[in-house]
C-alpha cells in the first residue's frame, strides 16, 4: 500500500526497491537520498511553465520533472505505480523516490517547497494544520482555473481542462 498525502492510499502489489541499474542518470540530494520526482502534465501551459521554473530554482537537483503522461513507463516503481493507478491529471504529484510515498495538491507543493533553496522556512510551517489547510486551498483554486490563468499569462502549448 502506498499512502498518498492529499489523496487516498493504493495498493499497487510492488515492492518499493529503488535499487539495480537505471536509463537515467540517479539523482542525489544533499543527504544521499534520492530526488523527488514531480508529475507535471506536459500538455498544460501552465504546469509547463511551473515546471521550467522549478528547474531553474532547483540549484542542488533534488527534484527531476517528469511529464505525467510519462509516467507509466517510469523505471522507479512508485513513479509507474502512480502512472498506471492515480488520477495524475486531477492534481500535481510528487513521488519521494527514497521511501516510494506520493504527495499530491497541496502537499506536493509543501514537499516541492521544503527541498529548494530557502526551504527551512517553509519546512516548520508545513507542520501546522492551518498553513497545510491554507496551501492546498490556494492550490485547489489555482488547479481549477489553471486553463484560464494559462491563457490569461499567453502561455505556450494547449490550455488544458481540469478532469471534474
Amino acid at each position: 500500500m502506498i499512502a498518498i498525502e492529499g489523496g487516498p492510499g493504493i495498493d499497487v502489489g510492488l515492492p518499493i526497491d529503488f535499487g539495480g541499474p537505471r536509463s537515467r542518470p540517479r539523482l542525489e540530494r544533499a543527504g544521499g537520498s534520492d530526488c523527488l520526482v514531480v508529475l507535471y502534465d506536459r500538455d498544460c501551459g501552465l504546469c509547463t511553465a511551473s515546471a521550467r521554473a522549478l528547474r531553474r530554482w532547483d540549484r542542488h537537483e533534488r527534484l527531476e520533472m517528469l511529464p505525467l503522461q510519462d509516467a507509466a513507463r517510469s523505471d522507479v516503481p512508485a513513479v509507474a505505480a502512480a502512472g498506471r493507478e492515480l488520477p495524475l491529471t486531477a492534481a500535481l504529484h510528487v513521488v519521494d523516490e527514497a521511501s516510494g510515498s506520493i504527495q499530491a495538491g497541496g502537499a506536493g507543493v509543501l514537499a516541492i517547497a521544503a527541498v529548494l533553496p530557502g526551504g527551512w522556512i517553509v519546512r516548520p510551517f508545513a507542520a501546522i494544520p492551518p498553513f497545510r489547510w491554507a496551501v492546498g486551498l490556494g492550490y485547489g483554486l489555482v488547479a481549477r482555473n489553471r486553463h484560464r490563468i494559462g491563457r490569461w499569462l499567453r502561455l505556450e502549448g494547449p490550455a488544458c481542462e481540469v478532469p471534474r
